[in-house]
Protein backbone atom coordinates (compact mmCIF):
# COMPACT_ATOMS: atom_id res chain seq x y z
CA UNK A 1 0.00 0.00 0.00
CA UNK A 2 1.34 3.44 -0.92
CA UNK A 3 1.97 6.19 1.60
CA UNK A 4 0.68 9.61 0.59
CA UNK A 5 3.17 12.50 0.83
CA UNK A 6 2.31 16.16 0.51
CA UNK A 7 4.99 17.89 2.59
CA UNK A 8 8.06 19.27 0.82
CA UNK A 9 10.01 18.56 4.02
CA UNK A 10 9.41 14.81 3.83
CA UNK A 11 12.67 12.95 4.50
CA UNK A 12 12.20 10.42 1.69
CA UNK A 13 11.64 13.15 -0.89
CA UNK A 14 14.62 15.16 0.36
CA UNK A 15 16.84 12.10 0.17
CA UNK A 16 15.69 11.25 -3.36
CA UNK A 17 16.61 14.79 -4.46
CA UNK A 18 20.04 14.36 -2.86
CA UNK A 19 20.58 11.15 -4.80
CA UNK A 20 19.57 12.89 -8.02
CA UNK A 21 21.97 15.78 -7.53
CA UNK A 22 24.94 14.40 -5.57
CA UNK A 23 27.48 11.82 -6.69
CA UNK A 24 28.79 11.72 -3.12
CA UNK A 25 25.36 10.74 -1.77
CA UNK A 26 24.97 8.07 -4.44
CA UNK A 27 28.35 6.61 -3.51
CA UNK A 28 27.78 6.72 0.24
CA UNK A 29 24.28 5.22 0.03
CA UNK A 30 25.07 2.79 -2.82
CA UNK A 31 21.84 3.85 -4.47
CA UNK A 32 20.69 6.07 -7.32
CA UNK A 33 17.69 7.97 -8.67
CA UNK A 34 15.85 7.37 -11.95
CA UNK A 35 12.92 9.13 -13.56
CA UNK A 36 10.31 8.18 -16.13
CA UNK A 37 8.19 5.18 -17.03
CA UNK A 38 10.69 3.65 -19.50
CA UNK A 39 13.69 3.74 -17.19
CA UNK A 40 11.77 2.62 -14.11
CA UNK A 41 10.26 -0.37 -15.93
CA UNK A 42 13.65 -1.13 -17.52
CA UNK A 43 15.17 -1.25 -14.03
CA UNK A 44 12.39 -3.58 -12.85
CA UNK A 45 12.77 -5.91 -15.84
CA UNK A 46 16.55 -5.92 -15.39
CA UNK A 47 16.18 -7.16 -11.80
CA UNK A 48 17.50 -3.94 -10.30
CA UNK A 49 16.42 -3.68 -6.66
CA UNK A 50 13.89 -0.86 -6.31
CA UNK A 51 14.06 0.71 -2.88
CA UNK A 52 11.46 3.46 -3.29
CA UNK A 53 8.81 4.38 -5.83
CA UNK A 54 7.34 7.90 -6.07
CA UNK A 55 4.41 8.60 -8.38
CA UNK A 56 1.59 11.10 -8.91
CA UNK A 57 -2.11 10.36 -9.22
CA UNK A 58 -2.21 11.30 -12.94
CA UNK A 59 0.75 8.95 -13.54
CA UNK A 60 -1.10 6.14 -11.77
CA UNK A 61 -4.24 6.70 -13.85
CA UNK A 62 -2.30 6.74 -17.12
CA UNK A 63 0.07 3.84 -16.32
CA UNK A 64 -1.99 1.75 -13.92
CA UNK A 65 -0.44 -1.67 -14.58
CA UNK A 66 3.14 -0.38 -14.59
CA UNK A 67 2.62 1.48 -11.31
CA UNK A 68 1.15 -1.65 -9.78
CA UNK A 69 4.17 -3.72 -10.82
CA UNK A 70 6.64 -1.11 -9.62
CA UNK A 71 4.78 -0.67 -6.35
CA UNK A 72 4.78 -4.42 -5.72
CA UNK A 73 8.54 -4.58 -6.32
CA UNK A 74 9.49 -1.49 -4.30
CA UNK A 75 10.27 -1.70 -0.61
CA UNK A 76 8.35 1.55 -0.15
CA UNK A 77 5.87 3.26 -2.46
CA UNK A 78 4.78 6.88 -2.16
CA UNK A 79 1.95 8.80 -3.79
CA UNK A 80 3.18 12.39 -4.13
CA UNK A 81 1.54 15.63 -5.11
CA UNK A 82 2.33 17.17 -8.48
CA UNK A 83 4.11 19.97 -6.63
CA UNK A 84 6.46 17.44 -5.02
CA UNK A 85 6.91 15.70 -8.36
CA UNK A 86 8.27 18.98 -9.73
CA UNK A 87 10.81 19.02 -6.89
CA UNK A 88 11.86 15.46 -7.69
CA UNK A 89 11.97 15.90 -11.46
CA UNK A 90 15.19 16.33 -13.43
CA UNK A 91 13.37 16.74 -16.75
CA UNK A 92 11.12 19.51 -18.07
CA UNK A 93 8.07 17.41 -18.92
CA UNK A 94 8.10 14.87 -16.12
CA UNK A 95 5.88 11.78 -16.29
CA UNK A 96 5.51 11.80 -12.51
CA UNK A 97 7.22 8.44 -11.95
CA UNK A 98 10.49 8.15 -10.01
CA UNK A 99 12.48 5.36 -8.37
CA UNK A 100 15.37 5.09 -5.96
CA UNK A 101 17.31 1.91 -6.75
CA UNK A 102 20.14 -0.07 -5.24
CA UNK A 103 23.41 0.38 -7.14
CA UNK A 104 25.00 -2.69 -8.70
CA UNK A 105 28.41 -3.67 -7.34
CA UNK A 106 30.70 -3.63 -10.37
CA UNK A 107 33.74 -5.95 -10.44
CA UNK A 108 37.28 -4.67 -10.91
CA UNK A 109 38.23 -7.29 -13.53
CA UNK A 110 36.71 -9.38 -16.31
CA UNK A 111 35.85 -12.97 -15.58
CA UNK A 112 37.41 -15.11 -18.34
CA UNK A 113 37.78 -12.35 -20.98
CA UNK A 114 38.80 -14.94 -23.58
CA UNK A 115 37.66 -14.01 -27.07
CA UNK A 116 35.30 -11.20 -26.09
CA UNK A 117 35.12 -7.70 -27.56
CA UNK A 118 35.26 -4.76 -25.21
CA UNK A 119 35.25 -0.97 -25.07
CA UNK A 120 37.65 0.49 -22.49
CA UNK A 121 37.14 4.10 -21.37
CA UNK A 122 39.77 6.16 -19.59
CA UNK A 123 38.70 9.27 -17.66
CA UNK A 124 35.53 10.01 -19.66
CA UNK A 125 34.02 13.00 -17.86
CA UNK A 126 30.92 14.07 -19.79
CA UNK A 127 27.87 12.13 -18.51
CA UNK A 128 26.12 12.49 -21.88
CA UNK A 129 29.13 10.95 -23.65
CA UNK A 130 29.23 8.12 -21.14
CA UNK A 131 25.53 7.36 -21.50
CA UNK A 132 25.68 7.36 -25.29
CA UNK A 133 28.76 5.12 -25.34
CA UNK A 134 27.14 2.57 -23.04
CA UNK A 135 24.00 2.58 -25.18
CA UNK A 136 26.05 1.98 -28.34
CA UNK A 137 28.13 -0.70 -26.63
CA UNK A 138 25.00 -2.69 -25.86
CA UNK A 139 23.40 -2.01 -29.25
CA UNK A 140 26.43 -3.33 -31.14
CA UNK A 141 26.66 -6.44 -29.00
CA UNK A 142 30.02 -5.91 -27.29
CA UNK A 143 30.61 -8.12 -24.28
CA UNK A 144 31.36 -5.47 -21.64
CA UNK A 145 32.59 -1.97 -20.93
CA UNK A 146 35.80 -1.42 -18.97
CA UNK A 147 35.95 1.92 -17.14
CA UNK A 148 38.80 3.61 -15.31
CA UNK A 149 37.83 4.58 -11.76
CA UNK A 150 38.25 8.28 -12.59
CA UNK A 151 35.44 8.25 -15.18
CA UNK A 152 32.31 10.22 -14.32
CA UNK A 153 29.72 8.67 -12.04
CA UNK A 154 27.80 6.14 -14.11
CA UNK A 155 24.72 6.69 -11.94
CA UNK A 156 24.53 10.36 -12.86
CA UNK A 157 20.96 10.90 -14.20
CA UNK A 158 22.36 12.09 -17.55
CA UNK A 159 24.34 8.86 -17.93
CA UNK A 160 21.29 6.77 -17.09
CA UNK A 161 19.03 8.63 -19.52
CA UNK A 162 21.67 8.61 -22.26
CA UNK A 163 22.22 4.88 -21.88
CA UNK A 164 18.47 4.21 -22.32
CA UNK A 165 18.63 1.41 -19.78
CA UNK A 166 21.83 -0.18 -21.13
CA UNK A 167 23.47 0.64 -17.80
CA UNK A 168 21.15 -1.88 -16.14
CA UNK A 169 21.99 -4.71 -18.53
CA UNK A 170 25.53 -4.23 -19.82
CA UNK A 171 28.38 -5.87 -17.88
CA UNK A 172 30.60 -3.05 -16.56
CA UNK A 173 34.03 -3.40 -15.00
CA UNK A 174 35.56 -0.49 -13.07
CA UNK A 175 39.33 -0.75 -12.65
CA UNK A 176 41.52 1.26 -10.26
CA UNK A 177 44.64 1.27 -12.48
CA UNK A 178 43.58 1.50 -16.12
CA UNK A 179 46.93 1.16 -17.91
CA UNK A 180 48.03 -1.67 -15.64
CA UNK A 181 44.83 -3.57 -16.34
CA UNK A 182 45.07 -3.04 -20.10
CA UNK A 183 48.64 -4.36 -19.98
CA UNK A 184 47.39 -7.41 -18.08
CA UNK A 185 44.73 -8.11 -20.72
CA UNK A 186 47.39 -7.85 -23.41
CA UNK A 187 49.55 -10.36 -21.55
CA UNK A 188 46.54 -12.69 -21.39
CA UNK A 189 46.31 -12.71 -25.18
CA UNK A 190 43.78 -9.97 -25.89
CA UNK A 191 44.50 -7.24 -28.44
CA UNK A 192 44.19 -3.74 -26.94
CA UNK A 193 44.00 -0.87 -29.44
CA UNK A 194 44.61 2.76 -28.45
CA UNK A 195 42.39 5.25 -30.27
CA UNK A 196 44.56 8.31 -30.98
CA UNK A 197 44.42 11.34 -33.33
CA UNK A 198 47.96 10.71 -34.64
CA UNK A 199 48.24 10.63 -38.44
CA UNK A 200 50.87 7.88 -38.31
CA UNK A 201 48.55 5.49 -36.45
CA UNK A 202 46.84 2.67 -38.37
CA UNK A 203 43.54 3.61 -39.99
CA UNK A 204 40.69 1.93 -38.17
CA UNK A 205 39.11 1.02 -41.51
CA UNK A 206 42.23 -0.96 -42.46
CA UNK A 207 42.29 -3.12 -39.32
CA UNK A 208 41.18 -6.74 -39.58
CA UNK A 209 39.24 -7.54 -36.46
CA UNK A 210 38.91 -10.87 -34.75
CA UNK A 211 37.51 -11.59 -31.33
CA UNK A 212 39.61 -10.94 -28.25
CA UNK A 213 39.97 -7.18 -28.78
CA UNK A 214 39.80 -4.16 -26.46
CA UNK A 215 39.17 -0.71 -27.98
CA UNK A 216 40.55 2.00 -25.69
CA UNK A 217 39.11 5.53 -25.80
CA UNK A 218 40.37 8.40 -23.67
CA UNK A 219 39.31 11.65 -22.06
CA UNK A 220 37.35 14.18 -24.14
CA UNK A 221 40.05 16.84 -24.04
CA UNK A 222 43.29 14.94 -23.53
CA UNK A 223 42.68 11.51 -25.00
CA UNK A 224 44.37 8.45 -23.60
CA UNK A 225 47.29 8.85 -21.22
CA UNK A 226 50.74 7.90 -22.49
CA UNK A 227 50.75 5.01 -20.02
CA UNK A 228 47.54 3.61 -21.53
CA UNK A 229 48.82 4.02 -25.10
CA UNK A 230 52.04 2.22 -24.17
CA UNK A 231 50.05 -0.55 -22.46
CA UNK A 232 48.07 -1.09 -25.67
CA UNK A 233 51.07 -1.25 -27.95
CA UNK A 234 48.95 -0.69 -31.07
CA UNK A 235 47.45 2.66 -32.13
CA UNK A 236 44.52 3.37 -34.45
CA UNK A 237 42.86 6.52 -35.72
CA UNK A 238 39.68 7.55 -37.54
CA UNK A 239 40.56 9.09 -40.92
CA UNK A 240 39.02 12.56 -41.30
CA UNK A 241 39.19 15.39 -43.81
CA UNK A 242 41.85 18.03 -43.20
CA UNK A 243 39.52 20.81 -42.09
CA UNK A 244 37.35 18.68 -39.82
CA UNK A 245 37.26 19.26 -36.07
CA UNK A 246 37.99 16.26 -33.88
CA UNK A 247 34.98 14.08 -33.07
CA UNK A 248 33.57 13.92 -29.57
CA UNK A 249 34.21 10.83 -27.47
CA UNK A 250 30.77 9.28 -28.00
CA UNK A 251 30.88 9.66 -31.79
CA UNK A 252 34.45 8.35 -31.96
CA UNK A 253 33.60 5.37 -29.78
CA UNK A 254 30.56 4.55 -31.95
CA UNK A 255 32.66 4.52 -35.14
CA UNK A 256 35.41 2.46 -33.53
CA UNK A 257 32.98 -0.09 -32.14
CA UNK A 258 31.15 -0.38 -35.45
CA UNK A 259 34.44 -1.21 -37.16
CA UNK A 260 35.01 -3.89 -34.52
CA UNK A 261 31.78 -5.70 -35.30
CA UNK A 262 30.84 -4.91 -38.92
CA UNK A 263 32.62 -7.95 -40.39
CA UNK A 264 30.38 -10.32 -38.41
Amino acid sequence: MSIEISSKDNAAVKNAVKLRTSSKERSEQSSFFIEGLRLCTDALESKISILQLFYTEPAAQKNHEAIQSLSAAAKDAYLVSEELAEKLADTVNSQGIFCVCEATKHPSFLENPGSGRYIALENIQDPSNMGNILRTTEALGLDAAILSSDCCDIYNPKVIRGSMGALFRLPIVIVPDFSKYIKKLRQEGLRPLAAVPDSDASKISAIRFFKGVVMCVGNEGNGLTEQAITACGERVNIPMSENAESLNAATSAAILMWEMVRAD
